[in-house]
């Protein structure tokens, strides 16, 4: 016994002891990682089968798993049809691309485009399925996130998109008016409410973000609820610009409010008379003046474009089709004679 305790004490059996611990550390965890890897192989390739394409382009199909084409060369492609529209083509490519990476990154990377694609292609559901993936290998994803919140939001599970805008606040995002746009949504997709207490909901919150007065004014207008002059003359009429120019008499008579804007509205619809205001809008001022000389043919167009992305798109939008901002819109007004224009609400 006293032999072991003084060959315990030899420098040499420490030494040795070290030496047998870091390679046993070292060994267990060069097999836990090839493990590892073979398992989030394993996930990657259940998790692109779920989403496979069958195709009977067997020459195409073959392309894609020629292994002599560089993986860049295939992303290249990949953006090549999806920014063609051949969303088809696109998902092939990322899902065979996905297959051959074996860094995280690029599968990150990967997964994070795949959603995209599939946003773009209308495939709600699948693109938050691929996000989530995307997430599970890098939680603090920004990109995934942003896109996720708004699938969830398009696919109008509101609580979803909110507990990912939380994740996007802990990152450091500014979410307020993401949360503030999905409560208003919320309120008015809620059953429970009634028409009545939802314009109050909707009201209160419009106080604290301004631009979702447009949201309440639309949602009135198409329930038939009266507008209160009080509640009206608040409004943003900017904003409102092709609500107030297809406006129904039923709910407010613009021809009582006195806003300069409101006020050229309504002389070049011809509900009162023509007066000059200095610094009017050109359109309000042509049509008022053609009001005087009794012309009847000309009406105005709108569109409507995005003040971060600069794409023009034909009808509102509360967040823009391309880039997902919200609140960016600006709306342009244009001279259209009577017989081009579609003469309807776009309530």
């Amino acid at each position: 016994m006293d032999n072991f305790f003084i060959a315990y004490r030899d420098p040499m059996f420490g030494i040795i002891i070290l030496f047998a611990i870091v390679f046993v550390l070292s060994f267990a965890n060069y097999w836990w990682g090839v493990f590892k890897n073979k398992e989030e192989k394993q996930s990657i390739e259940k998790f692109v089968k779920k989403f496979e394409i069958v195709t009977d382009e067997s020459e195409y199909k073959k392309l894609l798993e020629d292994f002599s084409i560089p993986l860049e060369s295939l992303a290249l492609l990949a953006h090549a049809y999806s920014k063609s529209g051949d969303f088809e083509k696109a998902i092939n490519i990322y899902l065979v691309a996905l297959k051959r990476v074996k860094g995280k990154e690029e599968k990150q990377y990967l997964l994070s485009t795949l959603g995209k694609v599939y946003f773009k292609a209308g495939f709600l559901r699948r693109s938050a399925d691929v996000f989530l993936e995307s997430l599970r290998l890098n939680p603090r994803n920004e990109e995934s996130l942003k896109y996720l919140t708004v699938a969830y939001e398009q696919l109008q599970e509101y609580a979803k998109a909110e507990e990912v805008l939380n994740a996007l606040e802990e990152l450091g995002a500014k979410v307020s008016l993401q949360k503030n746009f999905l409560y208003a949504l919320s309120i008015i997709k809620d059953k429970m409410l009634s028409d009545v207490h939802k314009v109050e909901k909707l009201s209160r919150l419009a106080k604290v973000e301004p631009f979702l007065k447009r949201l309440l004014f639309e949602f009135m207008q198409q329930n038939s609820i009266k507008i209160e002059p009080a509640l009206f003359e608040t409004l943003q009429f900017e904003s409102m610009i092709d609500l107030l120019w297809y406006m129904d008499d039923f709910a407010f008579d613009i021809a009582t409010c006195k806003d300069t804007l409101v006020m050229q509205i309504a002389m070049a619809k011809g509900l009162i008379p023509y007066q000059e205001i200095e610094d009017g809008k050109f359109e309000f001022e042509v049509l008022g003046k053609l009001q005087t000389l009794s012309y009847q043919k000309a009406g105005l167009s709108f569109e409507y474009v995005c003040g971060e992305c600069k794409q023009v798109f034909p009808i509102h939008f509360y967040r823009c089709p391309n880039c997902q901002s919200i609140n960016s819109v600006k709306i342009q007004t244009s001279l259209t004679k009577v017989s081009d224009e579609e003469n309807l609400s776009f309530l």
